[in-house]
């Protein structure tokens, strides 16, 4: 909805014709308002139509407080006076430097920052993308009930007339105000009163206590100080402090995997080639798991239409988060989830009882949602990324259950693998809680931490589980990664909200085999979280363990796994011969063709965290060996702060067989040309 205000000295509207085939039943053919009059001029768009009580009450909302700021002006500018005066008076006592500074007037009179009346006014020139619904024409009518019922003196304009007005606009500061309001569906505001426990990895339940100032008391039982940082960061203050960047900025654009582009929207970044190999490396690998579990796969669109009921119901509840996009006389969303279409898909398909449970896995590239400036954290929270997303129909809550502690193991298996560390959050209803509590315990006796549980008085979403693993990072700050929920709301038909009102859902269903119709129970499964944010994990988990363990990706995820130095040119021909049987093998491998020390060339590897580096010199071209420098990845360092284990002359077939151990059952990806040699690398940045 748009909304145009313009405060007028008296207002007058004459009704002239129809001006479509079913206007509005409206008996006064002359509209006369005297006094200071809020015109309120009104573009109902394709949305809106969703629920008109809803939008109208918004639309309401946004003109009272249009009338408080017109009301409150006077007052504001005179507590701004105030202040200029008492600077001036520090300037001219000297207790200051600078110039004296002018005192704000008011345009008009005082008296003349009121409202007395409303009038709504329907009024198509707003947008491009008006309702085409008969309900449209109740929005006004019922903006101005609500307005009334606030005590507020408001009429409407009829909908579908050709109609002539006068207006005299006031021309002060706030004569002239839009606003752009967005159909939310925000259930009524409900205090979680949520209640924090600890599960130890022994199953014993810990209660969390807090101050008077709802500070978190650290539980003497916890001695580990990162999951201390855990609990800090998720009971307790979210925010990061935005003066120290993250750790992982520097790190990705050291490495050349990903950067900001000051061409596009803030939170959106650009790859370069090292950064599209780790991504596509991690897209294979999930998907292959994940086909491996007994997943299906799909693919949908990347934007879609408000004008469906079904998508319009889920979308509404987040309408900041939202991108827009025109084409012609349409608009559409750029998704920030996968499950609208694939929801409606799901909705469309003939369902088999025998299909359940039914995994749908979609690489959604890209998803899109438009975070507010100040919470953008570079690959930790952003407005454009890459989200891994399986949704799992399953027969009814029981084997949803089954299902889901399959999954849960699966998505402990993936961040093994992919070598975070994180900890895990189950967040539930008391009353579900309280029938499950056994295996709940039973998932978390099998971890190595402690699990945080949160548990609600009443489900406030559409989920009755949610399950989380969250990473720390160097700044001691929490976000999730994987995550898991078991939806109990999505696939019916209706749903009644806390407000009473009964909103459509996507209605998906099956035949059972006893011939009734039912309603499955999805799972909402992020195997990994956002591709960015898995990146985001690894550089931060490094860095912040930077003084106990060797930093550095898994050799199968390592853009660069081999990295070939010779000791002088005569062994350059030898190190291109190994280099193109690596790369054959189709290991990636890289050589320091450079005209500089073997210590520099060394150490270079170590900024780079390379898992291998071979050293060939005269011995190893005479024997046709190698000497190998094996990072210890993820382990405690060495002694004296060793990074690497040294195996010296063997043969190029033990570097293979390390390196097959190091990526079986995981993909291979080729190392661009350019990369395999320093001497015509392409470096993207000055």
């Amino acid at each position: 909805m748009k909304i145009l205000l313009i405060h007028s000295q008296d207002v007058e509207v004459i009704k002239n014709k129809e001006a479509t085939s079913n206007p509005q039943e409206f008996a006064e053919d002359y509209i006369k308002m005297e006094g200071l009059v809020l015109v309120c001029y009104v573009s109902v768009e394709d949305q809106d139509t969703y629920d008109t009580d809803l939008i109208a009450k918004q639309g309401a909302e946004e003109i009272e407080t249009a009338i408080l700021q017109i009301t409150g002006f006077p007052e504001q500018v005179n507590q701004k006076n105030e202040e200029i005066r008492e600077f001036n008076k520090k300037i001219e006592k000297g207790e200051i430097k600078g110039k004296s500074r002018k005192l704000t007037e008011l345009i008009k009179e005082r008296s003349m920052y009121r409202v007395d009346k409303v009038l709504v006014y329907p009024w198509a020139h707003l947008s491009k993308f008006l309702s085409n619904e008969a309900a449209a024409m109740e929005v006004c009518p019922k903006i101005a009930k609500n307005l009334q019922e606030k005590g507020i003196e408001a009429k409407f304009s009829p909908f579908g007339w050709y109609k002539s007005f006068k207006i005299n606009c006031l021309g002060h500061e706030l004569a002239e105000m839009y606003r752009d309001v967005k159909l939310a569906i925000k259930p009524e505001e409900e205090l979680k009163n949520s209640v924090f426990k600890l599960i130890t990895v022994n199953g014993k339940e810990i209660d969390l206590n807090f101050d008077q100032n709802q500070k978190l008391l650290q539980p003497e039982e916890i001695k580990d100080k990162d999951f201390n940082s855990f609990l800090k960061s998720e009971l307790g203050s979210r925010v990061v402090d935005k003066s120290i960047e993250p750790v992982h900025i520097k790190v990705m654009k050291d490495f050349e995997l990903v950067d900001f582009d000051p061409n596009t929207d803030a939170g959106n970044f650009r790859w370069y080639t090292k950064g599209v190999i780790m991504k596509n490396l991690i897209k294979n690998y999930i998907e292959d798991r994940l086909i491996d579990f007994g997943a299906i796969l799909v693919d949908t669109p990347v934007m879609y239409t408000v004008k469906n009921k079904k998508l319009t119901a889920q979308t509404a509840r987040f309408p900041a988060r939202s991108y827009w996009v025109e084409s012609g006389k349409d608009r559409y969303l750029l998704r920030y989830a996968s499950d609208f279409l694939l929801f409606d898909l799901f909705s469309q398909m003939n369902l088999k009882p025998q299909y359940l449970p039914l995994r749908a896995y979609e690489y959604e590239q890209y998803a899109f949602r438009r975070e507010q400036e100040g919470e953008l954290s570079g690959l930790r929270r952003l407005r454009g990324f890459i989200m891994p997303d399986m949704h799992t129909l399953c027969k009814d809550l029981n084997s949803s259950i089954e299902e889901f502690k399959k999954q849960y193991e699966l998505i402990k298996n993936l961040e093994n693998d992919l070598g975070i560390k994180s900890y895990v959050i189950f967040r539930a209803t008391q009353e579900f809680y309280k029938e499950n509590k056994d295996w709940i315990i039973d998932l978390i006796k099998t971890e190595k931490n402690p699990a945080l549980l949160e548990l609600w008085d009443d489900r406030y979403y559409y989920y009755i589980l949610k399950f989380e693993r969250n990473v720390v990072s160097a700044q001691g700050k929490s976000a999730t990664l994987a995550t898991n929920q078991i939806d109990v709301e999505s696939s019916l038909e209706y749903m009644r909200d806390t407000d009473g009102v009964e909103r459509q859902k996507y209605n998906i269903s099956f035949t059972d085999t006893d011939g009734q119709l039912k309603h499955p129970i999805i799972l909402h499964n992020s195997p990994t979280g956002a591709i960015e944010r898995v990146l985001w994990g690894l550089i931060e988990s490094s860095i912040r363990n930077k003084d106990k363990l060797v930093p550095g990706f898994k050799t199968w995820l390592s853009p660069v796994q081999v990295r070939i130095i010779t000791v002088s040119d005569d062994q350059n021909e030898y190190a291109e011969k190994i280099l193109d049987i690596i790369n054959g093998e189709e290991f990636r491998a890289d050589f320091d063709d450079r005209e500089e020390t073997v210590g520099k060339k060394i150490r270079q590897s170590e900024i780079e965290w390379i898992p291998y580096t071979i050293i060939l010199g005269k011995m190893e071209q005479q024997n046709q060996t190698i000497s190998i420098r094996k990072r210890l990845i993820g382990e405690p360092f060495g002694p004296k702060k060793q990074t690497s284990k040294q195996i010296n002359n063997e043969k190029l077939d033990k570097l293979l067989e390390m390196l097959e151990d190091d990526t079986r059952s995981f993909p291979k990806y080729k190392l661009p040309k350019p990369f395999r040699k320093f001497s015509t690398k392409v470096y993207f940045r000055k």
